[in-house]
């Protein structure tokens, strides 16, 4: 049975007392912003002044409907424990043990001429859920609600008059409301007011007037009695809160071309919890996911790209701009040829090439004479080897390429019809020039000198039958040749000397003397010098 009676002044005081903490926490505290624990085990110590409201007879009640006396007028004492699990940082639940110390539920009369000498003591057992609605705030209120299990001193008042002979105990809801004050993100001191209404109320303080008074008292109309704790204590989760997420810095490429792939990098806090997850935006409708990411624009413009981070503690987010322009094209020249190569003085010889992405194009022909565009022809007038150069050029660059071109002086009807040239006969065994050798090679000579575009492969032989190697002395006999021209002062690049062993067809049997003198031989090949 509960009827509060505020008449007294001295219970007021601790409300009172109660209200002005809070207000000077709330001053203290303002709204600093910070992250609780999530998911974490914690553990709790709190103490309370503590009340009692219930079945406070005394030996001069006359009716079941004793006064009660103010629950705090005769306080006593409470301190407990609690050990529970943060779901997130707004909502735990916790397992609490609460030991009370209360002597207003030893203020009872005596029942069947017994006197209760029982302590005034009681125990509960609690299941609460928290709940906090502002946890990202340094000082925040909260809620709790939940169930428990109390022992008091019905069992040694139903023994004492002979009505149970085991433990008696109650039940009921619990209530309470409070502040939490986050002085780290692990550890929070609290005030907090909370109520426990026990069922029955017998299991609470042993007086139950239906149940142990005599005629005429009656019986009590309230089956019920409250304990009130008003007091406060600290929390700590073993767990500490998730670090958030920042971006310390963003990479991005200032400019690209289309169709340039480009790199785009974020760097976070390294010690931001884990697992963080990236996502990019990068304006043109695209997205991609990573710390270090590559996209390629598709047209022209300014693009702002956002990289986004987040974790379980927080999200963050910064953006980069992004200029892509048409690509620059260099000049390119492919194809590039003269028609024909190799002309005759006065002869028209033809230049031309495939220019991509060119403004202008030059040629030069290699004799002071330039042209400015393609296909282009030329007359050379001075025979002569020339280099060919064409350029291409924009304003991003420029492209060349070179071509040679040879141009003969007019042919001379004695050169065209140079097909053949004396060759030198040598004796047995010998590599060295006879007289009958030399006149057949400075008749050679009068024709080489008329005709300087003639070149000569001189080839030496051997009959087969002479001592010592025949590609050794077929080597010498042509080096002897090649000597004697170059010796007679023409140019030594004109002329080409090769062994060839044994020449084909070699018979000594057909030449009375050794061996065969027609196959000890060089011949002097002419051809056009290239």
């Amino acid at each position: 049975m509960l009827r509060l009676c505020p008449s007294a002044a001295r219970p007021r005081r601790l409300p009172t007392l109660f209200l002005w903490a809070l207000a000077a926490l709330f001053a203290t505290a303002a709204h600093a912003q910070v992250v609780r624990p999530s998911e974490s085990v914690y553990v709790l110590l709190r103490g309370a002044v503590a009340g009692y409201y219930g079945d406070l007879d005394d030996s001069q009640a006359s009716s079941s409907f004793e006064q009660l006396g103010d629950g705090f007028k005769n306080p006593g004492f409470g301190v407990g424990g609690e050990v529970g699990y943060l779901f997130d940082e707004n909502l735990s639940l916790g397992l609490a043990f609460w030991y009370q110390d209360i002597p207003a539920l030893n203020d009872g009369v005596p029942f069947a001429g017994v006197v209760n000498t029982q302590g005034g003591e009681a125990y509960q057992l609690q299941a609460l859920f928290r709940y906090l609605p502002f946890a990202e705030a340094r000082l925040s209120p909260f809620v709790e609600l939940g169930a428990a299990l109390v022992a008091g001193q019905g069992t040694e008042n139903e023994r004492n008059n002979g009505t149970a002979d085991e433990d008696v105990f109650g039940y009921g809801p619990v209530l309470g409301v409070g502040l939490d004050f986050a002085v780290t993100p692990q550890f929070s001191l609290f005030l907090a007011a909370q109520s426990t209404v026990v069922f029955p109320d017998v299991a609470l303080d042993g007086g139950d007037r239906g149940a142990f008074a005599p005629a005429p008292l009656g019986r009590d109309d309230a089956d019920f009695d409250v304990l009130a704790n008003l007091g406060g204590g600290l929390r700590f989760a073993l767990r500490p809160p998730g670090e958030s997420v920042e971006i310390e810095g963003l990479e991005c490429p200032a400019g690209l071309d289309t169709g340039e792939t480009g790199t785009f990098t974020v760097y976070t806090n390294a010690d931001a919890t884990a697992p963080v997850s990236t996502s990019w935006r990068f304006g043109d409708g695209t997205t991609g996911a990573g710390a270090t990411v590559r996209n390629a624009y598709s047209a022209p413009g300014t693009y702002t790209v956002t990289a986004t981070v987040t974790n379980g503690a927080g999200t963050d987010a910064e953006s980069c701009l992004v200029t892509v322009v048409a690509p620059a094209v260099m000049p390119a020249l492919t194809g590039c040829s003269a028609a024909p190569s190799t002309a005759d003085v006065g002869e028209s010889v033809s230049v031309s090439a495939t220019a991509t992405g060119a403004d202008a194009i030059t040629v030069y022909f290699g004799d002071g004479t330039t042209a400015s565009s393609l296909p282009a022809r030329h007359v050379y007038e001075v025979a002569g080897r020339y280099t060919v150069r064409i350029t291409a050029e924009n304003e991003f660059g420029s492209d060349s390429c070179t071509i040679p071109v040879t141009v003969a002086a007019p042919v001379d009807a004695f050169c065209a019809g140079l097909t053949e040239l004396n060759p030198a006969f040598f004796g047995y065994g010998s590599s060295t020039l006879s007289a009958d050798a030399r006149a057949r090679l400075d008749e050679n000579i009068e024709g080489l000198r008329r005709c300087p575009d003639i070149c000569v492969t001189i080839n030496g032989y051997s009959d087969g039958s002479e001592p010592g190697d025949a590609q050794r002395i077929s080597m010498a006999r042509a080096e002897a040749v090649r000597a004697y021209y170059v010796g007679q002062g023409l140019d030594a690049s004109r002329f080409t000397a090769a062994g060839r062993g044994v020449a084909p067809g070699a018979n000594s049997k057909e030449d009375p003397g050794p061996g065969d003198a027609r196959a000890r031989r060089a011949d002097s090949i002419p051809s056009a010098c290239r």
